[in-house]
């Protein structure tokens, strides 16, 4: 075997982070006895594991989640993934109770049976809340038997498309509030009274039972099986199929796979793999190092995994910390997790083989039906938390229950104020409020809770929302600020109540004050929001207040237009609106203060840019004869040739009048200009300049870079004379780059020409770099591989050079047989069985293990002829075509890698299939889908570069 072969692939498994099985021809399916299973987990140092529930007990958790009781809800599905024909649909809600408190359930209760795949539980309001298809209902037992016996169905509408991604992870907010998740293939139109609400993909609902309004937390990820709150209101969601790790949730916000939106937000942990189920764990149960911490599971990897969470502007940074259980055992398959009322953490284990329904079908034998573990984790040597006695407590006592140092005390305490009678719950909160010390070090916090709890029982209380705007605690007024949006429209003059706020000296609270100023459509309210830009943004805050100049845009723009916005004279505020909302309108405006010379030097720029952006022709006009001026610096002059450019591009709009003086830019001593300049010209078609060009073009003195985008404009021309010029660089320069650029760049209007152009100059060339680039010229060019198969016929090309063609034919991820067996052909390149026999399989496995070195494979992985680091990174280090490699291991066993390392094409991670589309021009551009807007497709193409493809030039996508 060849010694290097395996080391590409031991430098795989040294990036894994377990021994996990592949599902794929998976055979040695172990027995399952939970004691075998506990034998295999490593856990984290100071903590141990025992078995709390097991089948035939339970079975199969898909969520978890306690009551005030402090017994454990379950949603259970033998049906999951799909029912079969004629089968009865009979999933259950079970409740465990663990009654003597050591810690072992005692006693399983049957809620609710004759349910179809309920991925969601959460015990509330007399009853629980469950997730049943396209339903939620709520489910509650009236005669006393444990067993429910009422069944209503609360909302319907929500999509089933896909069993996995239905709606799911219910969870209670610190304000009550009820949160529930749904995933990316899933279209859900739901009835309420306050209209239809639709979420077409991934995203968190919010949701107030006893009201029935429903409504958008945030949207964009892709299967959102996890979502916690920390003791400062602030949310946190883990994606069970995205590769970001911990997101923190800004209010109204959009990430990786939303549609139709301008700007998205990612994860804090880019790279990590598919994390499902989440919790914030604190308490005196357990270390100090794990206070705040997050708790999610990475599945695939049969681990159980740990995050903090730190402060870091408006937003959070998070860094992994060593795993709280790892194991090799391949049905391990922790899905959700909760702290429990005497501290430990709870696993839901949903045991199984075989995980997803992709992968494998739907009756594959080796599914587990029956099983199912929750595990829980204790501190060694550490007390447990005295389970708390919340439901016979009084009302008095449920409030000072909020000093607990549990997260667990404080919200279930909250659950059952909620569900107590409303009048007596707020005149004992009023009495508690006053009576609390200021000197507590909780006396902010507590204040917060009082707050929360007035929410809960939606009762406006000004004068406690305005002390706790004002706290000294900054993480408070952030929280104070959300209350603030649930209560704007009971509030007089709500926006002045953010004056302070969007100036407050922490970022978190302006973010919050951005964002709750978008739920106050007045113009009040949005002089207040953009005056945030007077103050530093980081990624979190530059992104709250463009989505809420875009929001807002209906109440600010007439506003601007008719001279009404107060922007303070600030015109900084007046830009980046105009930029946030693409207010075209207000175009005209900007040139008036720049030609009256009211606005500042170092604004200038980036106003030109902005004009070029949004202007019309005869903005533009402005903008090139600025960039015309013998005395504006070439940098600035780059800047406003792009920003031409980007109109021309994005909006075939040009700047009025005479366009050729920009050939004296050709012969800037800018480099970066003088390319440029070459651009405009071409993209303007402008054939008056063709004499220029064809200079630049053939000056052997000139940077290749500039001759090169030379031959692009006289490409674009397509006339006689140029396609005479190009002809003859391509036959003759003696500079490979701008040869094959000539080669290259006539493919879009002649592919005839260029493809028997293209044959001799393959022949003799010797940068691989080049002959790439004009093979991608070909194949982004409709029917143009096949001309340039008819002309390699019976023509001959060195092996290593047919090798290169037949990689970018691949890496296109198009099928083009016509031109892979021509090159096959010219290269005589003989072919070779790509598939391992049983036998070979094995003795390759066998070799990795024992010969494979992870420093040699690393080196060939970083190879940068081989290019695997132009698609896949490695930590978040590297290339975003391919998916991460970082814990690649956690789905793949050896045989699994060598097999898709020999026959790339067979199985191909979910979100990584390559996208082509031909344009009505007869372009083919492939990539990696990233997102679609209100007017582009945007790929990610094989250099790591996105495109945006006007939706509108698209003829044919696949």
């Amino acid at each position: 075997m060849n010694p290097r072969v395996i080391s590409v692939f031991a430098v795989i498994l040294a990036t894994i982070t377990s021994s996990a099985f592949a599902q794929r021809e998976l055979t040695d399916i172990p027995v399952p006895d939970a004691a075998e299973e506990q034998k295999t987990f490593i856990v984290a140092d100071g903590f141990e594991v025992n078995l709390f529930a097991a089948d035939p007990q339970i079975h199969k958790p898909i969520q978890i989640n306690f009551d005030p009781q402090g017994r454990l809800w379950v949603a259970a599905s033998e049906v999951y993934p799909q029912i079969a024909p004629g089968q009865v649909a009979n999933d259950k809600i079970l409740i465990l109770e663990d009654a003597d408190g050591d810690g072992v359930s005692d006693k399983t209760t049957v809620f609710a049976d004759g349910l179809l795949i309920p991925t969601g539980v959460i015990p509330g309001d007399g009853g629980a809340y469950v997730a049943n298809s396209t339903e939620l209902l709520h489910l509650s037992d009236t005669d006393g038997d444990g067993k429910a016996d009422r069944s209503r169905i609360v909302l319907s509408g929500f999509g089933t498309e896909d069993t996995h991604h239905i709606i799911h992870t219910f969870r209670w907010g610190p304000e009550c509030l009820f949160y529930m998740n749904q995933s990316i293939y899933i279209h859900s139109h739901v009835e309420t009274p306050y209209g239809v609400r639709r979420l077409n993909a991934g995203g968190i609902w919010q949701f107030r039972p006893e009201t029935l309004r429903l409504e958008i937390l945030a949207r964009g990820w892709v299967n959102t099986w996890g979502h916690a709150f920390d003791r400062w209101g602030q949310s946190f969601v883990t994606d069970g199929a995205g590769g970001e790790g911990i997101n923190y949730l800004v209010p109204g916000a959009a990430y990786p796979t939303a549609y139709g939106v301008a700007d998205i937000l990612h994860g804090l942990n880019p790279g990590s793999p598919k994390y499902c189920g989440l919790e914030i764990v604190d308490g005196r149960h357990l270390p100090d190092d794990w206070q705040g911490n997050l708790i999610t599971h990475d599945f695939r990897g049969h681990r159980v995994c740990r995050f903090a969470v730190e402060d870091e502007g408006s937003g959070f940074t998070s860094k992994q910390q060593p795993d709280l259980i790892s194991s090799n055992h391949v049905a391990f398959r922790p899905i959700d997790v909760k702290q429990g009322p005497d501290g430990a953490i709870y696993i839901a284990d949903w045991y199984n083989p075989i995980i997803q329904h992709g992968e494998v079908d739907f009756r594959d034998p080796r599914r587990d039906h029956v099983h199912g573990r929750i595990w829980r984790v204790t501190a060694k040597g550490r007390p447990l938390v005295e389970r708390p006695k919340l439901v016979d407590a009084s009302v008095m006592e449920l409030l000072d229950s909020l000093k607990a140092p549990e997260s667990f005390t404080r919200q279930q305490a909250k659950r059952v104020l909620k569900e107590r009678d409303r009048g007596e719950v707020l005149a004992a909160l009023a009495r508690w409020v006053d009576n609390l010390n200021p000197a507590d070090p909780e006396f902010e916090h507590l204040r917060l809770e009082a707050l929360w709890i007035y929410q809960a029982h939606e009762e406006v209380r000004a004068d406690l929302l305005k002390t706790v705007l004002h706290s000294p605690e900054p993480r408070a007024r952030a929280a104070a600020v959300r209350v603030l949006t649930h209560w704007s429209d009971r509030l007089d003059h709500p926006a002045e109540w953010l004056a302070d706020a969007v100036h407050d000296e922490y970022p978190r609270v302006r973010l919050e004050a951005i964002r709750a100023l978008a739920a106050i459509p007045s113009l009040r309210a949005a002089e207040l929001a953009l005056a945030v830009v007077d103050h530093p943004r980081d990624t979190f805050l530059d992104y709250a207040a463009r989505q809420t100049a875009r929001e807002l845009k209906p109440v600010w723009l007439p506003a601007m237009q008719a001279g009404r916005f107060d922007s303070q004279g600030q015109i900084q505020r007046l830009m980046f609106a105009i930029e946030a909302g693409q207010a075209s309108e207000l175009i005209p405006r900007l040139v008036d203060d720049l030609q009256a010379n009211r606005v500042a030097e170092e604004l200038r720029p980036r106003i030109l840019e902005l004009l070029g952006a949004l202007g019309q022709p005869q903005h533009l006009r402005i903008v090139l004869d600025r960039a015309l001026l013998p005395n504006t610096p070439p940098t600035e002059t780059a800047e406003l040739l792009r920003a031409v450019l980007t109109a021309q591009r994005r909006r075939n709009t040009q700047p009025e009048g005479d366009l050729l003086p920009v050939a004296q830019l050709l012969s800037s001593p800018s480099p970066e200009v003088a390319a440029l300049a070459a651009e405009c010209l071409g993209s303007w078609k402008l054939v008056a300049a063709i004499p220029q060009l064809q200079a630049t073009a053939a000056a052997t003195e000139r940077l290749d870079a500039i001759r090169k985008a030379a031959i692009v404009a006289l490409a674009a021309m397509d006339t006689e004379a140029t396609r005479k010029s190009l002809q003859d660089l391509a036959a003759t320069d003696p500079a490979e780059s701008v040869s094959g650029a000539a080669v290259a760049s006539l493919v879009p209007t002649q592919p005839q020409m260029a493809a028997n152009l293209s044959v001799a100059w393959l022949a003799k060339s010797k940068s691989p770099e080049q002959q790439t680039q004009v093979l991608q010229a070909f194949l982004q060019k409709q029917g143009a591989p096949d001309l340039l198969a008819a002309a390699l016929t019976n023509q001959t090309l060195p092996e290593d050079v047919a090798k290169i063609a037949l990689r970018s034919v691949s890496g296109s991820g198009r099928q083009e047989p016509k031109l892979v067996e021509a090159l096959t052909n010219a290269g005589g390149i003989r072919s070779e069985a790509k598939l391992l026999t049983p036998e070979q399989m094995a003795a390759m496995v066998g070799e990795v293990r024992s010969q494979g070195d992870p420093a040699r494979g690393e080196a060939i992985f970083r190879r940068a002829d081989l290019s695997c680091f132009k698609c896949h990174a490695i930590g978040g280090a590297g290339g975003k075509v391919g998916p991460d490699m970082i814990s690649i291991g956690a789905s793949a066993q050896v045989d699994y890698l060598v097999d898709s390392l020999l026959a790339p094409n067979k199985n191909v991670k979910e979100g990584y299939q390559t996208v082509v589309v031909e344009t009505d021009s007869g372009k083919v551009v492939s990539g990696v889908k990233v997102r679609t807007s209100d007017e582009a497709l945007i790929l990610r193409d094989a250099d790591d570069q996105e495109i945006a493809v006007p939706l509108k030039s698209i003829e044919e996508e696949r």
